[in-house]
């Protein structure tokens, strides 16, 4: 049998997402600056970024947008940008050297349009109470009859909250020399943490589709929604950052595995109860084939993560977690953030590869 054929679709299904998710701080230069005027000559309103195509004297641009998500909660919508309309991008040059550039701002007809870098943009707010069940207990997602997610996270990357560090939106430090401060690291996992951020997140898994587990699946740009279901005691986080990637909370009082019980996995095994009307969550048995935060945090399978989320009005969700992994910690230590709720808005599904397009052509 000719085994030839299904050896080479592995190997492009392999490598197909790798072109499409990726770090932008590996292929752009923050520190060399481009500013291009031209007219559009494509306009790529796709998964996992919206691409803009520009003809700029001789030469022809390719512009990386943000994800459809995050410019759908800016206000954008596939007929944002047209055909021949002139436009002016402001953005940062691929390190190759290419004509490609990760967009800053773009400005249509003089209208400076929101998002690429932008202060995130916060929702209207809303006088409603928090929701709550039959039984008093809140909601932590939507109430019958209405949709919404959560999303826009007050804090791009995990950090000891005792952290007074700046870092960008993918999580690279601004200055390498703050890494001591981001957690009490061991030696082998502050030389590690070092090293990713030294080559600019290149090594990512999220790059090659892999789960967002741990806190990552809260600060996801696509947003996540919390799904409860009291009658069966579970609840389900449903991440909008991944491929339908979902993660189970058991609410039956059921004890943790472990030992032999154990079989890690990128959610891990995670075990909730209420506190008044905060949600604590435990969770343990992660395997270590991912980043549990956008920087490059290392972790090893001892991890344990408490988590601890409430709804302090309608429009907020307070997530907080203390992370222990002796392998990696001197100690226990904790972070946390804030996120949005998306009123009247579903969950856009984004897809880590790049054949889920809807291309103005």
């Amino acid at each position: 049998m000719n085994r030839l054929p299904l050896i080479s679709l592995t190997v492009l299904a392999a490598i197909a997402p790798l072109s499409a998710h990726h770090s932008m701080a590996a292929l752009y230069d923050d520190k060399k600056p481009q500013t291009i005027k031209g007219v559009v000559s494509k306009f790529d309103w796709g998964n996992p970024h919206v691409y803009l195509f520009v003809e700029s004297g001789e030469d022809s641009w390719e512009v990386e947008l943000d994800s459809r998500p995050e410019l759908k909660r800016a206000g954008w919508t596939g007929q944002s940008i047209k055909l021949g309309d002139s436009v002016t991008v402001d953005g940062f040059r691929a390190r190759d050297g290419s004509k490609k550039l990760s967009a800053k701002s773009v400005t249509v007809a003089g209208k400076k349009l929101p998002g690429m870098g932008d202060p995130v943009i916060r929702t209207t707010k809303s006088n409603q109470p928090v929701p709550r069940w039959p039984d008093r207990h809140i909601r932590l997602g939507s109430a019958p009859g209405e949709t919404g997610y959560w999303a826009n996270p007050s804090q791009s990357s995990l950090v000891e909250n005792t952290a007074k560090v700046k870092i960008n939106r993918e999580g690279l430090l601004a200055n390498i020399a703050d890494a001591e401060k981001v957690a009490p690291f061991v030696p082998w996992a502050k030389g590690l943490y070092v090293y990713r951020q030294k080559n600019f997140l290149k090594d990512d898994p999220m790059q090659s589709c892999l789960p967002p587990g741990g806190p990552r699946q809260f600060q996801t740009p696509g947003g996540f929604q919390i799904v409860e279901q009291p009658e069966r005691k579970r609840i389900f986080i449903m991440s909008g950052g991944g491929n339908r990637n979902w993660r189970l909370i058991d609410m039956d009082g059921r004890a943790l595995p472990s030992g032999d019980d154990v079989s890690p996995t990128y959610y891990g095994h995670s075990v909730g109860h209420w506190e008044g009307d905060t949600l604590v969550i435990d969770s343990v048995a992660f395997n270590e084939r991912f980043w549990f935060t956008n920087g490059g945090l290392p972790h090893t399978e001892a991890l344990k993560l408490q988590e601890r989320i409430s709804r302090p009005d309608f429009n907020t969700l307070k997530y907080e977690v203390t992370v222990t992994d002796p392998g990696a910690y001197t100690r226990p230590w904790t972070g946390g953030w804030t996120l949005d709720w998306i009123a009247g808005q579903e969950i856009d599904e984004y897809f880590c590869d790049d054949y889920n397009r809807d291309a103005l052509k």
